[in-house]
C-alpha cells in the first residue's frame, strides 16, 4: 500500500497548489460554485490499491508541472492516468483541474469517467450535465440531471443557467420546459432563478419577474434574484418602481454589498449623483475596508466638485494603499486646480510604471506646459519613454501637443517624424501630424498623412471627417468631401463634430435647410465654437440674422478669444466685439 499513501500525499500536495492558484484567480471563468462540493476526505472512504511506479511516476511529473505553473501539463498527465488506472481519486483530480482551467471537452471526458466509475456520486453528474449544454447536447444534458435528481443529489441551478447563456433560443425554450417540469416537484430558489432568467433571456420579461418571485419566496435575501428582478422591471421601462424595490431591498439587506453597489450605479445611470453618494456612504459604513467603494466615494466627490471630500477619500485610498496610482492622480488635478504645482508634481511623481503611468506623465508635462515650462515638460515625457518603452508612441504625441500648444509647430512636426520613422504605421501620429499640417497650410502634406491613415483603416471616421471637412471648409472637391463626410457620419453618426461636417458641406452644395437641420442637432450635442460659428452663418445668409447672432453673441462670451468667432462675426456683423 505504500505507493497509494504516496499517491494521497501527492494529490493532497497537487490541491494546495490548485487552491492557491484559484485564490489568485484563473482570469478562466466566473461562475456560481457546484451545488455538491468534492468529499474533503475521499481518499480515505475509498478503497485503496497499490499503483504502478509508471502511474505514480507521471503523477509525481504531474505535480512538478503544475508547482511551475504548467497545470496544462499537469492535467494532460492526470487524464491519461484517469483513463489508464479508472482510479476515482485520480479521475477526481483531472476532473477539477481541467474545470480550473476552463478546459472544458477535458471536464466534459473526465466528468463522464467519473460518473461511469463512481455512478452514485453526485458531483460528476452537475459538472457533466453543464459541459453537455455548452456543447450542445441537451438530451445527454437532462439525462444526467434526471439521474442527479433521482439518486438523491441537489443541482446549482444558477450553474446550469451559466453553461446555458451561449445557447440558441431553441435550446433555451427546451431547457426552460425541463425546469418547469422540475418546479412541480422541486422547491429549489435557484430552480425558479435560473427559470425567470431564461425566460428574461427570451424576452418574456414579465413571466421572469413572476419567476423571481417565487425564488425570492423561498429566499427573500436572494440577492441574484432581486437585481434580476429590477432588471426585468427596467426592460418593461418601469424604472421609477425599480427603484424603489431596489431602494426597499437594499434596506431590508444592508448587508448584501453587490446589491448596494447595484442599487448606487443605477441611481449613477439615472444621474443621481447626490443619492448615488448617499448610498455609497451607507456600504463604506457597513464595508470600511472595501476600498473599491473608496474609490467611488471619492470620484462622486469630485464629479459633484466636492473637493475637499474627494481629496479626503483619495487620500484614504493611499493610506489603505488601495489603487494609490489613480489616487495619486486625482490628488495632483486637485492641486493643480488650486494652483499648487509643486504637489501636483508630487503626486504625479508618485504613479509607478504599470497601466496608469503613461496618463501621469502626460498630465504632468502638460501642466508644466501651462506653466511656459516647456524644456522641463519635454524632460518629463523623455524620461517616461525611457521607463516605459512600450508606450514610446504615447509619449511621443504628448511631446508634439507640448510643442504645438507653446507655439511651435514645426519642432512639433519633427518630432512626429522622428516618431514615425520607427513606427510608420502608426496612425494616431499620422492624423496628428496631418492636423498640425494643415494648422500650416501645408494641405498637400496633411492630405497625405490622412490618405495613409486610411490605407491602414479605411473605416477611420475621424480621419474620413477631417479630409472631408478640409476639402469642404476650402469650398474644393465638393462632391468628393461629400462621399468623405458621409462615410464618416455612417460609421459614426452621433459624433457632434462629424454633424457638424455634414451640416457644413451640405451649405456648401446649397443645400441650406438640410444644413440648418444638421448644424442645430451639431450645436445641441455639443456647445462647441466652431459649431456655433458654422451654425450662425448658416442662420444669417438664410435670413435668420437675430438668431445668428444671439449664438455668435453667446458663443463668443464664453469663448473670448475665439478666432474662429471674431472671424464670422467681422464678415458679417456691422460691429464686431
Amino acid at each position: 500500500m505504500i505507493y497509494k499513501r504516496i499517491l494521497v500525499v501527492v494529490l493532497a500536495t497537487v490541491i494546495l497548489m490548485l487552491n492557491g492558484c484559484s485564490s489568485l484567480g484563473s482570469g478562466k471563468t466566473d461562475q456560481p460554485e457546484a451545488a455538491v462540493k468534492p468529499p474533503e476526505a475521499t481518499a480515505e472512504d475509498r478503497p485503496t490499491r497499490p499503483f504502478e511506479h509508471d502511474t505514480l511516476f507521471e503523477l509525481l511529473l504531474a505535480e512538478f508541472a503544475g508547482k511551475r505553473n504548467r497545470a496544462d501539463v499537469a492535467l494532460g498527465k492526470y487524464l491519461k492516468q484517469a483513463h489508464e488506472t479508472r482510479d476515482p481519486q485520480v479521475v477526481e483530480r483531472a476532473t477539477f483541474i481541467a474545470r480550473y482551467l476552463g478546459a472544458h471537452q477535458a471536464t466534459l471526458d473526465a466528468s463522464m469517467l467519473w460518473s461511469e466509475i463512481e455512478p452514485h456520486n453526485p458531483v460528476p453528474r452537475e459538472l457533466a450535465a453543464i459541459e453537455l449544454i455548452r456543447f450542445g447536447k441537451l438530451e445527454e444534458a437532462m439525462a444526467q440531471v434526471d439521474l442527479l435528481m433521482a439518486s438523491g443529489g441537489t443541482m446549482n441551478f444558477e450553474y446550469l443557467l451559466q453553461a446555458s447563456r451561449t445557447s440558441n433560443q431553441d435550446t433555451r425554450q427546451t431547457i426552460l420546459a425541463k425546469l418547469t417540469e422540475y418546479t412541480e416537484t422541486i422547491e429549489d430558489d435557484k430552480l425558479w432563478y435560473a427559470k425567470g432568467a431564461l425566460e428574461a433571456m427570451n424576452g418574456q420579461h414579465k413571466q421572469a419577474i413572476h419567476d423571481y418571485d417565487e425564488a425570492l419566496d423561498i429566499t427573500p435575501s436572494y440577492g441574484n434574484a432581486i437585481l434580476a428582478r429590477a432588471q426585468s422591471m427596467i426592460a418593461l421601462n418601469q424604472h421609477d418602481k425599480a427603484m424603489e424595490y431596489l431602494a426597499k431591498q437594499t434596506s431590508l439587506w444592508p448587508e448584501n454589498k453587490r446589491l448596494g453597489v447595484a442599487y448606487a450605479r443605477y441611481l449613477m445611470q439615472q444621474n443621481q449623483l447626490a443619492a448615488a453618494q448617499q448610498q455609497f456612504y451607507r456600504l463604506s459604513r457597513n464595508f470600511p475596508l472595501d476600498g473599491d467603494l473608496v474609490l467611488s466615494l471619492a470620484l462622486l466627490s469630485w464629479e459633484n466638485k466636492q473637493i475637499d471630500e474627494a481629496r479626503l477619500y483619495f487620500n484614504k485610498l493611499l493610506d489603505m494603499k488601495h489603487r494609490a496610482d489613480e489616487a495619486n492622480i486625482y490628488l495632483a488635478r486637485i492641486a493643480a486646480s488650486e494652483k499648487d504645482f509643486d504637489l501636483a508634481s508630487v503626486h504625479f511623481q508618485q504613479v509607478r510604471v504599470g497601466p496608469q503611468y503613461p496618463l501621469a506623465q502626460i498630465q504632468m508635462a502638460l501642466m508644466l506646459e501651462d506653466q511656459n515650462k516647456v524644456d522641463q515638460a519635454l524632460a518629463v515625457l523623455d524620461q517616461a519613454a525611457d521607463a516605459m518603452p512600450a508606450e514610446k508612441a504615447k509619449f511621443t504625441m504628448a511631446k508634439s501637443e507640448v510643442l504645438s500648444a507653446s507655439g511651435q509647430m514645426a519642432k512639433a512636426i519633427t518630432v512626429l517624424d522622428q516618431g514615425l520613422e520607427q513606427l510608420p504605421d502608426d496612425t494616431n501620429m499620422l492624423y496628428t501630424r496631418a492636423m498640425l499640417k494643415e494648422q500650416l497650410d501645408d494641405f498637400a502634406g496633411m492630405e497625405a498623412d490622412l490618405r495613409r491613415v486610411l490605407e491602414l483603416q479605411p473605416n477611420n471616421s475621424a480621419a474620413l471627417n477631417a479630409l472631408g471637412y478640409t476639402f469642404a471648409n476650402r469650398n474644393q472637391r465638393l462632391n468628393e468631401a461629400w462621399e468623405l463626410i458621409e462615410r464618416a457620419y455612417n460609421l459614426n453618426p452621433s459624433d457632434p463634430a462629424i454633424i457638424d461636417s455634414m451640416g457644413w458641406i451640405k451649405y456648401r452644395l446649397g443645400e441650406t435647410q438640410v444644413a440648418l437641420d444638421f448644424l442645430r442637432k451639431a450645436y445641441e450635442a455639443f456647445d462647441d465654437q466652431e459649431i456655433a460659428a458654422h451654425l450662425g452663418e448658416v442662420l444669417w445668409v438664410s435670413g435668420q440674422r437675430e438668431e445668428a447672432a444671439i449664438i455668435w453673441r453667446n458663443a463668443l462670451e464664453k469663448n473670448p478669444e475665439s478666432d474662429v468667432l471674431k472671424e464670422v462675426m467681422g464678415r458679417f456683423l456691422p460691429t464686431t466685439p
